[in-house]
């Protein structure tokens, strides 16, 4: 979120965003303002990485000790 401030805040600020999603609708959504609105103000999603840390951590758990196992055989 942005602060409160001179800068973000005011006429000119709020022209600017009103013109930009006119813009956006004519050129991108054939006039449509809502649609073009609800394509702009979409949050931002995350994706969740549970399942790549889960796979990384159990491969490393079972090749470490198989590597250093395989050291000690072969000394």
């Amino acid at each position: 979120q942005v602060e409160p401030s001179a800068f973000a805040s005011g006429a000119m600020v709020s022209s600017m965003v009103k013109e930009m999603e006119e813009l956006f609708a004519a050129r991108f959504e054939r006039g449509d303002r809502k649609k073009a609105i609800t394509r702009l103000r979409v949050g931002t999603t995350q994706k969740s990485h549970h399942f790549s840390m889960f796979r990384t951590g159990v491969l490393l758990g079972s090749s470490i000790p198989a590597a250093v196992a395989g050291l000690v055989i072969c000394m």
